[in-house]
């Protein structure tokens, strides 16, 4: 029983913990806020602890309505941004960990790029596997991971940032920026020191560029490292996948494939359906469900038809009607419009 009731408790103190911050932020933001919900809100802070438990229903509308009120904001974000910690050292960087931390190494990050600039092992003469190597390599590889970590770090804040100004940040997304973070770095090292690209060369086209500002972009854009890499692998498979002419009929058996299995589907379809109508007819049913299924079939068949006005049902009692056509010359014409009247004379009638 112990360790139902701190559950029960706890849970109560995160609603009004929220529902408090929500209210808050709602005044501070200029909201306008329905009393009832306010007075709810006190009445729920102002209860004593010793007292009988209240009735936990209101509380949970209150924060409902809450909720609705402060969107986009949300009450966990409400509550993280509202909580000081002040024995902290990095209490100036925000109340948000993920923050302090990404904070913290993107200052270590730029001090780190700077003190290896320092380094007359570094300078504008690119470096690659190639021609350096030993210590002026190593240092320059350290030059290019502090500048994709400052690139890294860089886009991280910035899209934290958003989150925290709309007061929907989630805690819960922390390790995802980490794994970011991550990935920026990986991605400004491959594309300096992996990829064949020349971007420093006067008299190549686009802009020079120095390999720790190219380590930086890839850095604050890992999602753009992945597409050249598929790219370049797509590159790699065309040329041992062979010439145009087998990718063209690959495609073409691949269709082929498709169209008959889409075919046989519609062969095992067109068979159930008909089956249904033979069970119509063993059954006994009427001759009107029986042309109602078959006309089904049809325009399941013909989709064309089935926007044509539908053929009317036959009737066994009533006998078919034979369509006349009457065929008459110039003369009769005459004639018949000369007798008001009469009926029409001269003529040829003919039963189709």
């Amino acid at each position: 029983m112990s360790s139902v009731v701190p559950q029960s408790v706890a849970l109560r103190d995160q609603l009004l913990r929220e529902a408090v911050e929500m209210v808050r932020y709602a005044f501070a933001s200029g909201k306008s806020v329905p009393t009832s919900v306010v007075d709810t809100v006190e009445r729920y802070e102002s209860h004593p602890a010793d007292a009988a438990a209240l009735d936990p229903a209101p509380l949970v509308l209150a924060h409902s309505r809450l909720a609705t009120l402060v969107t986009p904001a949300t009450p966990r974000a409400i509550v993280i941004l509202a909580q000081g910690d002040a024995d902290s050292r990095f209490s100036f960087l925000g109340p948000v960990t993920l923050v302090r931390q990404l904070m913290v190494v993107a200052i270590l990050c730029v001090a780190a790029f700077v003190v290896i600039g320092l380094d007359k092992a570094t300078g504008a003469t690119p470096v690659n596997f190639t021609n350096t190597w030993g210590w002026r390599l190593f240092l320059n590889e350290m030059w290019w991971l502090t500048a994709a970590g400052v690139g890294a770090s860089f886009a991280m804040l910035f899209r934290v940032n958003e989150y925290i100004e709309k007061s929907n940040y989630n805690p819960r997304y922390a390790p995802a920026y980490w794994v970011k973070f991550l990935l920026g770095v990986m991605a400004g090292y491959i594309l300096v020191a992996l990829l064949p690209l020349d971007l420093q060369t006067p008299g190549s086209s686009g802009i020079p560029l120095m390999q720790p500002a190219v380590a930086m972009l890839g850095g604050y854009s890992a999602s753009a490292v992945y597409r050249i890499l598929t790219r370049l692998v797509e590159a790699v498979e065309a040329i041992f996948r062979g010439d145009a002419r087998e990718l063209i009929a690959e495609r073409e058996q691949a269709a082929a494939a498709r169209a008959a299995e889409e075919a046989s589907r519609a062969r095992v379809r067109l068979a159930v359906r008909l089956v249904d109508v033979e069970r119509l007819l063993a059954t006994g049913a009427s001759t009107d469900h029986v042309a109602t299924a078959i006309r089904d079939i049809l325009s399941s068949l013909t989709p064309e038809l089935s926007e044509s006005q539908d053929l009317p049902t036959p009737d066994a009692k009533q006998p078919p009607v034979v369509p006349i056509t009457v065929a008459a010359t110039p003369q009769a014409l005459l004639a018949a419009a000369g007798r008001a009247g009469a009926g029409v004379s001269g003529g040829q009638v003919a039963a189709d």
